[in-house]
């Protein structure tokens, strides 16, 4: 299974760290059980879960970034748009386990170093501005899709809170 450790993805906004977490679990969630075999159920939970879940979550980034003016909002959309191609392409290759292992690594990777880089610049900037703890309270909780049980068991201990 794909391993990371919990705070490579922290930014220490309570809400998007959720996010952060249940995009990791998602990701390892279909990993696990593709090489399990279950060919048919890791695309289904790819496409529900995985998918929906960086989109609505990009989406909520987005969202609480133009509330605040954050000045690189567009390049970081940018960022997310490249995301959401490689996870859609992902789902093609979702049949070869060794393919989209590699590539399920690319997007953790992805994911980690966008947390850790490209995230923490408005982070950042809300600090700066001093607007952070008024950004982190006006996001009332995390998005949600409702895989959360089914992560759950599937990942047992592994699940990342």
């Amino acid at each position: 299974m794909i391993i990371i450790d919990p705070k490579e993805v922290i930014n220490g906004c309570e809400v998007f760290d959720k996010e952060h977490l249940m995009l990791v679990n998602l990701l390892n969630a279909v990993y696990k059980i593709l090489k399990e075999g279950r060919k048919k159920d890791a695309k289904e939970l790819f496409k529900e879960g995985v998918v929906k879940y960086t989109d609505k979550h990009l989406r909520h980034e987005e969202e609480v970034m133009q509330k605040f003016g954050f000045p690189e909002l567009e390049i970081h959309r940018k960022t997310h748009e490249v995301f959401r191609k490689v996870i859609v392409e992902d789902i093609k290759h979702l049949d070869n386990p060794k393919i989209f292992a590699s590539e399920a690594a690319l997007a953790m990777s992805w994911v980690r170093t966008h947390i850790k880089k490209t995230d923490k610049k408005y982070v950042e900037f809300f600090k700066k501005q001093g607007c952070w703890e008024e950004a982190c309270k006006l996001l009332e909780k995390p998005v949600e899709i409702g895989v959360e049980s089914i992560l759950r068991e599937i990942l047992k201990d592994k699940f990342l809170e």
